[in-house]
């Protein structure tokens, strides 16, 4: 190109490579000059063009505008990121360029190229305001004699091995375009996603490759939205991508140094992140992960080793977790006839140590009774199973789960009998038979007494000697034994060899606090189990990040010493402490507040129907009868309902706003007594009067949709709840 004049507009045309370019004269801001090519990216003619301000001719989105205008009232010469510029039909395309201001001269030129249209981004089925789009570029690789192009594009194939390693079964990952790779997460928002890429980049951090020429990854993110095409959000990413690259220099002051060439000279494949190189042939490459293969065409299997280390397997008893001395104390109380507490929260295996004082004790295993009092509807009940279970008693172990959830009455009576060793309501007086006698309690006897849940009379027949069991967070050194020991008898009944965890996950679970102690291990375990078919599980399959850093370093758990947690645990004693019921009351209000900071619309009232259904046959192991009575339903609706249930099982899981309340209903089912009225009536009164509360802002038809139901029945339970008019 020769020297651009004000009086030499033909100097300024285009390559025959398809470059648009136009002449603008800074002053003014008009366009004085195009070629052919220019008018075919704008989608007009050149005479239409000339004489129109550029900023009616190139219409663009925001922050091009700006750039431009910059670089034009500056006078400089420089490169311009990828933008999107809208043709006169309304097409949208993705461009970058070129401004070019000769010294001395009122007269500029700016070159644009075409990058990518909307025609040439395809995904398999369309995206949705639910999914989010992630752009990884990989950036300040040093070439020289030894890492060349080549190189680059082995570490870009790992690296994308890499991600089909640990991204969820619908999660879509694209062949890398030069140093860059485009990945759909599915049904993800935007903390969501946050944490799914931390744990990405530190799992490809944990790989060798990546260490390779100084090589450093870098993701950006961006969420569909109703108004946005896919297009727009593709470069919003970019966008963010670049950004990431640029503002994380670990130096502020540099010297020269001797490869400082070598440097630069990557930076020709990625100054325009993923649009650096052919993102509509990279595109060819995105299916969803469940459907795509392992490996490259090239590949050998056999190469390929499983990032997690080999669990250990056939592990038996309690993993060697003496449960801060809650075994031997057991074993010691199993040789004394008196009645014993097991003091611990849901999960930490109470029934375990039931079972050792039982065990102990020489009996043999079909003398243990267990007799769970939160199936007793009413007092009648209770004392009637309570009065079988004493006459043929004679030698067995009686376990009472959560007595304190009886009535009042039937505490009493039970009471009586175990302090006074002699049967109720029989005349002469008769001595019980020989009975080892257990009561199973979620909390201390005296803040259930506080709660009034539980009668002074019976937590004092109890209260001899009891074993407090602590949580699994005070338990650190257990935690992986307990999950390996989980996962190997989860595999096995599915007939499936599992290895283990990856690093990151095995971190995540050291550093989780586990609330729900080993029963929420184990549900999270199974539900990890039936989102993949690897032989390993990653931090993205269980959902859990605690921890995780995207540089890969390890953090490690904070053990704290027995006598110091329980030091804390009788100080917390003193404090209210808010029943289930009520801190998932708490939750539900959260989830909505999170919904409209989000500015988002999922059906939760849905999603509790569907976790009440699955926490009661969680709770009676599949036994639909018995599960559609504690619903207060009938047994063919839940078999009618269950596929649905199931099919929304990934959206559910994929949502971070809604875990909390996931793990909360499941404790809350897992610990209720029979409820007297419809626990589905009950948690729909409860987010309604919290729709009702937060959402006033929204329409009756989103709000409606956060119910899960039709406009017509929002309406209905509105004007029959206590919240109408």
């Amino acid at each position: 190109m020769g020297r651009v004049t004000k009086d030499n507009p033909a100097s300024i045309t285009a390559p025959e490579c398809g470059v648009a370019g136009f002449h603008i004269d800074c002053d003014s801001g008009l366009i004085t000059h195009c070629d052919a090519a220019a008018a075919t990216l704008t989608g007009a003619t050149t005479a239409d063009l000339q004489g129109q301000p550029w900023s009616s001719v190139i219409c663009c989105q925001p922050p091009a505008p700006l750039a431009l205008e910059l670089a034009i009232a500056a006078r400089v010469t420089g490169s311009l990121s990828p933008f999107i510029l809208q043709r006169r039909d309304g097409k949208e395309l993705v461009v970058a360029g070129m401004f070019v201001a000769p010294a001395h001269s009122t007269s500029a030129v700016v070159l644009l190229w075409q990058l990518l249209d909307e025609d040439g981004l395809s995904f398999p089925g369309s995206l949705s305001t639910s999914d989010t789009l992630a752009v990884l570029g990989v950036d300040q690789l040093r070439y020289d004699q030894h890492w060349g192009y080549a190189q680059t594009v082995q570490l870009m194939r790992e690296i994308r091995l890499g991600l089909l390693e640990i991204v969820r079964t619908d999660d879509m990952v694209a062949l890398p375009a030069v140093a860059g790779i485009i990945i759909v997460l599915r049904g993800i928002d935007m903390h969501g996603a946050l944490d799914i890429t931390r744990a990405l980049l530190s799992h490809l951090h944990r790989q060798s490759a990546t260490d390779q020429a100084g090589a450093r990854i870098c993701v950006g993110l961006a969420k569909m939205v109703a108004a946005g095409s896919p297009l727009a959000t593709l470069l919003a990413a970019n966008d963010a991508l670049l950004r990431a690259q640029n503002n994380r220099g670990e130096q502020s002051i540099c010297a020269s140094a001797i490869d400082d060439r070598n440097f630069l000279a990557g930076r020709v494949l990625s100054s325009h992140g993923v649009f650096s190189g052919d993102v509509a042939g990279a595109l060819s490459g995105l299916e969803p992960r469940g459907e795509m293969p392992a490996v490259y065409p090239d590949s050998n299997p056999a190469d390929q080793q499983s990032p997690a280390a080999t669990i250990e397997k056939g592990i038996q008893g309690y993993v060697g977790d003496n449960m801060e001395g809650a075994v031997d104390q057991a074993i010691f109380l199993s040789r004394l006839d008196i009645p014993v507490a097991i003091i611990g929260p849901a999960g930490t295996g109470k029934m375990y140590v039931a079972n050792i004082i039982h065990e102990e004790a020489g009996s043999a295993p079909q003398m243990l009774v267990v007799i769970d009092c939160r199936e007793f509807r009413s007092r009648t009940a209770a004392n009637t199973r309570i009065a079988q279970e004493f006459s043929r008693g004679e030698g067995k172990t009686l376990v009472f789960k959560s007595p304190h959830l009886m009535s009042a009455e039937a505490q009493l009576k039970l009471a009586r009998q175990v302090s006074s060793r002699t049967l109720a309501d029989v005349s002469p007086a008769q001595y019980l038979p020989r009975i080892k006698f257990v009561a199973l309690f979620p909390d201390t006897l005296e803040k259930l007494i506080r709660q009034g849940s539980l009668t002074t009379q019976l937590a004092s027949a109890f209260a001899g000697y009891p074993i407090h069991i602590p949580p699994i967070r005070d338990r650190k050194q257990a935690v992986l034994r307990w999950a390996h020991k989980i996962l190997d008898q989860e595999g096995m009944q599915r007939a499936r060899d599992m290895k283990g965890f990856t690093p990151d996950a095995e971190q995540a679970m050291l550093l989780y606090d586990w609330p729900g102690n080993i029963s929420e291990m184990r549900q999270c375990i199974v539900d990890a189990l039936e989102k993949t078919q690897k032989d390993w599980l990653t931090p993205v399959d269980l959902g859990l990040f605690k921890g995780i850093t995207a540089d890969g370093a390890a953090q490690s758990a904070e053990t704290k010493p027995f006598l110091l947690a329980l030091e804390n645990n009788v100080e917390a004693d003193a404090a209210y402490v808010p029943s289930a019921l009520e801190t998932l009351d708490l939750a539900l209000g959260e989830a909505v507040h999170n919904l409209l900071t989000a500015d988002s619309v999922k059906a939760l009232g849905t999603w509790t129907d569907d976790e009440l259904v699955l926490a009661a046959l969680d709770r009676y192991r599949g036994d639909l009868p018995r599960a559609a009575d504690f619903l207060h339903t009938k047994s063919r609706n839940i078999s009618r309902w269950l596929p649905n249930i199931q099919d929304r099982d990934e959206e559910r899981s994929a949502s971070s706003l809604w875990q909390q309340p996931r793990r909360l209903l499941r404790e809350w089912v897992r610990e209720s007594p029979q409820p007297v009225h419809s626990p589905l009536q009950q948690l729909q009164d409860i987010l309604l009067a919290h729709v009702v509360k937060q959402c006033g802002s929204l329409s009756v038809a989103n709000r409606a949709r956060i119910m899960g139901v039709s406009m017509p029945t929002y309406l209905k339970r509105l004007r029959d709840s206590d919240y109408y008019g």
